[in-house]
């Protein structure tokens, strides 16, 4: 198919003039012009919407576990009195459940958390983003309402469980789906999403505020409270929230139409879906594109190159041979970089090869290749290249070969077992996640993945040691004056000023990522300052301070998390992205997972133990980030319309 030209409209050149300059090398790949000729229209902003919701169940629920845990403790370690004999007590039941299993109940979620996040993560790279963005809220809502009715402490977690798998999908799965839908003068938008995300914690304060008061064991009396008649608030609030998360799954099906992401129908082999997925977007914005097969390429031409790259490009080879009769070596121009002989569609041919390596249609098999020679002598042959060493070198590639046919056969058996063991449904999805992986621990990819993985899972390990246990260590600290514990409405008023105080902090984040700080510097730096209001909550006693430092925690965090999550989609590929992010994400949830139990042992010992640890944990985080290299067009660049990778690895 040859594409059309058509001379660019006034509105367009004004467009090419802000994003670039005079300038055509300015790194857009076609697809990505195409996209920034859409624009940020009514879908984009509707889309960043509705993928908000997911990032505010997230933080809902996780903010609903903290707030409801002292309950739960209350509920499963109190007396439990059939009500008709509630005047004798003889027949009343006594349990108990110490700080350092309560822990169980958030860690049960978080394991669900890390298995969501992996699953749907890869879910949304094999079979698309659609069916992660509404398959996640929906049995978010369902699990929620389950663990309602759970009545028992194992009931609970397993419930919990599977409720944390459901949510644990939303924040890698919808903030990849939003990044690739953005023109790439609004993808510091996705760093914004992050207001959902506190708006969550307050949403679920303030159902806390309404229900528990009323719905929980009264504090300060002799008489033993009946935890099946008089602590059901918790399971209220539980309920309620899973109705609103209903809520949001039907606006996302009834009130929206999502087309699937172009990007991922590019790499995935279907240009033309993405076309008419394109086309579809801009009609919903109220303008009709014309849009070719070429607008939809997601790899740089030669000629789109810049002259340095074209340089190298055009370059002369030496001529190559194979090195054996068995392969063939045709003489091809060399392909660009990061662009492989597959990213080019065949003439003739609407599709492109789904994973951007070469087709294996009329595949023949390939050697190194080395540079030609004169024909050797028999002479030649005989004679040892490197004196008597030539046997040794002989000897050691004999045996690499020995051990690499062993290997093979290993890998082969163990293959078929596998086919033995594991219906093919259930292969090849795994098949599919583990390549996906292996692209990410690419040399290439390793030193950023390790730290960028490492930064994920030591901030949550951190923060989560610290929200968990906050509702418990706002209740048991006493007063300022009296001595006495705060009631729980009180200590329920402070949860509240905490999550508020979140709010500004994706504002703040969404501005530190474009600042002259960079990604780098905004990410540390509230990394660090999050660790030193820790520190101030647990060496201050007058209520105003408390407060102002738990309104500084929540600032801090609430910007650091915005930037993290704002960052890591950009910087991997789209091809590994989902991938890459919902391992990171998995390790946080690990990092989740191990907080509340190690939490819960050290309040055993002291109640300030917990927070000195996450100020510890904190500052390993800090530095992770401070050892990446940051690109030179991240302090702001990307506002100004230029373009580059995040990270220089």
């Amino acid at each position: 198919m040859v594409s059309q030209y058509f001379p660019p409209s006034d509105d367009e050149l004004e467009e090419q003039e802000h994003f670039g300059g005079e300038s055509d090398h300015d790194g857009r790949t076609p697809l990505d012009k195409t996209i920034d000729r859409i624009g940020m229209g009514s879908y984009q902003w509707t889309l960043l919407a509705l993928c908000g919701f997911g990032w505010m169940a997230d933080n809902m629920w996780l903010q609903a576990i903290a707030i409801i845990l002292p309950r739960i403790q209350q509920h499963y370690s109190g007396m439990s009195c059939p009500y008709t004999s509630f005047t004798s007590y003889s027949s009343c039941v006594t349990f108990t459940v110490p700080d350092s299993y309560i822990g169980g109940v958030s860690s049960s979620m978080f394991a669900g958390m890390m298995i969501g996040a992996v699953g749907w993560g890869t879910c949304s790279d094999v079979v698309g983003r659609s069916m992660a963005f509404n398959g996640t809220l929906f049995f978010t809502a369902v699990f929620g309402i389950v663990a309602s009715l759970s009545n028992s402490f194992a009931s609970l977690c397993v419930a919990l469980f599977f409720l944390g798998s459901s949510v644990g999908g939303s924040m890698p799965t919808d903030g990849t789906l939003i990044l690739e839908q953005l023109p790439k003068e609004k993808q510091y938008l996705v760093t914004a999403l992050s207001v959902f995300f506190s708006l969550g914690a307050v949403l679920s304060a303030a159902v806390a505020l309404l229900v528990l008061p009323k719905n929980s064991c009264p504090a300060g009396t002799t008489i033993p409270c009946d935890v099946e008649v008089q602590n059901q608030g918790w399971k209220y609030l539980l309920i309620t929230l899973g109705l609103i998360t209903l809520a949001m799954f039907l606006a996302r099906m009834v009130f929206f139409r999502l087309h699937e992401s172009p990007r991922y129908l590019v790499h995935a082999g279907r240009p033309q879906d993405a076309i008419k997925s394109l086309q579809l977007i801009s009609k919903f914005n109220g303008s009709d594109l014309s849009i070719e097969l070429d607008d939809v390429r997601d790899h740089l031409s030669p000629v789109e190159m810049d002259p340095e790259a074209q340089k190298a490009v055009q370059r002369p080879v030496p001529r190559m041979r194979a090195t054996s009769r068995t392969g063939l070596m045709e003489d091809r121009p060399p392909s660009p970089p990061n662009m492989t002989n597959g990213d080019e569609p065949s003439r003739g041919s609407p599709s492109y090869d789904s994973t951007g390596e070469t087709p294996q249609r009329n595949s023949r098999d390939f050697v190194t290749p080395v540079e030609e020679s004169p024909p050797a002598t028999i002479e030649s042959v005989k004679e040892p290249l490197i004196g008597s060493s030539s046997t040794e070198d002989d000897d050691r590639e004999a045996t690499a070969r020995r051990r690499l046919s062993t290997a093979s056969r290993r890998s082969s058996m163990y293959e078929q077992k596998a086919r033995r063991l594991l219906p093919r449904w259930v292969r090849r999805p795994l098949r599919a996640w583990w390549d996906r992986v292996l692209m990410v621990l690419a040399p290439e990819w390793l030193r950023t993945t390790i730290l960028v993985w490492s930064a994920w899972f030591s901030m949550s390990l951190a923060y989560t040691m610290f929200n968990v246990y906050l509702p418990k260590l706002l209740e048991t600290r006493p007063g300022a004056n009296t001595g006495v514990p705060q009631t729980l409405e009180d200590s329920l008023w402070d949860v509240m000023i905490f999550t508020i105080g979140g709010c500004p902090g994706a504002l703040l984040g969404a501005y530190l990522i474009e600042s002259s700080l960079g990604r780098r510097w905004s990410l540390a730096g509230s990394t660090f300052l999050t660790g030193f209001f820790c520190i101030m909550f647990v060496t201050v006693e007058a209520t105003w301070l408390v407060r102002t430092s738990t309104v500084g925690i929540s600032l801090s965090a609430t910007a650091m998390w915005a930037v993290l999550y704002g960052w890591t989609p950009e910087i991997f590929g789209t091809k590994i992205r989902g991938t890459a992010c919902g391992i990171a994400s998995a390790l946080s949830r690990i990092g989740g997972m191990i907080a509340p139990m190690l939490g819960g042992m050290l309040l055993m010992v002291n109640r300030a133990i917990p927070v000195y640890t996450s100020v510890i944990v904190f500052a390993i985080a800090g530095f992770c980030v401070l050892l990446l290299k940051e690109g030179a067009g991240d302090s702001g660049a990307r506002s100004r319309g230029k373009s580059g990778r995040t990270i220089v690895h």
